[in-house]
């Protein structure tokens, strides 16, 4: 099966990595895979296939014809059976490319969100909805995501949950011998990501425990903004930016706790990577998150927004050892590798490929 990956950019986001790992585990399955991304991005994917970067203006995303027309090109060069588009504004050029030329592969959208979240006026709503019609299926990244589609659109195509899939960090982190020393937050500075209440929990963690750290790894459009409020709350001293990492965990110390105090999420494959790694994880439970994090068992859900129980968390499990915290990074790893290993969830995406073409294996 030949298969193409579009993607915003060459970029140490989410969906960028979970392509690059699903195309590379495709490959090794026996598949033709094409990464093709289309906006400028500076990171060496993790990738050893083919790779076309279009390189285009954002800017231009409304009206780039000529890019539209590249893409059809490079579809008809290639021949896919399936493209899928994975999130942003990869949708948009997907559909209108094929709608405007007339390529005839199966088309899928990747949901790796809460898409409802985005919609900030009825005009785009029913201008997504006039997308989604137009597609042949649509993966969910947990049942959040697809209960929350449903509540805006309609769709008859075929739509299936499948989670992310994890390509173990290099380096298992376990250390029993220390309490929680250090926190970290991995993610893109974005508005979702909701570092503005990250840093008012810390400043609570700060005034119980002085001597506390934060280390934040990721990049983004507001992270000039971030570091400006880090510095007008006067945590700066407290607070490291180590920047995008295309492997994060291999940055993160193994006394670590994860904090994730997200306003919208999917299901985010850094809360898989901190399990495999036996760190623990503290995360507002929004979208597809609780379908993991589970209370006491694999980490620690809060409820979404509130601060004041977040920081006391935080300081809870700072005060508890490592050996305490053992049965939870246990039952956390054993999930990974019972339901998110990338060879298990690349074979549920050969399946819905070949059930959406209508191919039997």
């Amino acid at each position: 099966m030949r298969i193409l990956l579009l993607i915003q950019a060459p970029q140490a986001r989410g969906a960028e990595i979970f392509a690059s790992h699903l195309g590379e585990q495709l490959l090794k399955n026996g598949h033709q895979v094409l990464l093709f991304s289309l906006f400028p991005g500076d990171l060496d994917l993790p990738f050893s296939g083919k790779q076309i970067h279009f390189n285009r203006s954002a800017k231009a995303r409304f009206w780039d014809f000529g890019a539209w027309k590249k893409l059809s090109d490079e579809i008809r060069v290639f021949q896919p059976d399936v493209v899928q588009a994975m999130g942003g504004d990869t949708l948009k050029w997907m559909v209108i490319s094929k709608i405007i030329f007339g390529w005839k592969a199966k088309t899928v959208f990747y949901n790796g969100s809460l898409v409802s979240r985005y919609f900030k006026s009825a005009l785009i709503q029913r201008f997504n909805q006039l997308l989604y019609r137009s597609l042949d299926g649509i993966v969910a990244v947990s049942e959040a995501s697809k209960s929350d589609f449903e509540k805006i659109a309609s769709f008859y195509g075929i739509h299936r949950v499948i989670p992310v899939g994890l390509k173990p960090p290099a380096l298992e982190k376990m250390d029993l011998s220390h309490s929680v020393q250090t926190l970290v937050h991995i993610g893109g500075f974005t508005f979702e990501k909701n570092h503005e209440g990250l840093f008012r929990i810390f400043k609570q963690i700060l005034n119980e425990k002085p001597n506390a750290k934060l280390v934040l790894i990721g990049d983004g459009p507001l992270k000039k903004q971030a570091e400006k409020s880090v510095s007008q709350m006067g945590i700066s001293d407290s607070v490291s930016f180590l920047g995008a990492k295309s492997q994060p965990f291999e940055f993160v110390p193994a006394d670590s706790l994860l904090l994730l105090p997200s306003l919208i999420e999917g299901l985010p494959a850094v809360i898989l990577e901190a399990f495999y790694s036996g760190i623990p994880v503290l995360a507002y439970e929004v979208g597809g998150v609780g379908e993991v994090l589970k209370k006491g068992e694999t980490g620690f859900p809060i409820p979404a927004g509130d601060e004041n129980f977040f920081a006391k968390q935080a300081l809870a499990i700072m005060k508890i050892s490592q050996i305490e915290l053992q049965p939870i990074l246990n039952n956390a790893k054993n999930l990974v590798a019972a339901e998110f290993s990338m060879s298990s969830v690349s074979k549920k995406y050969e399946d819905f490929y070949f059930e959406l073409c209508g191919l039997s294996k």
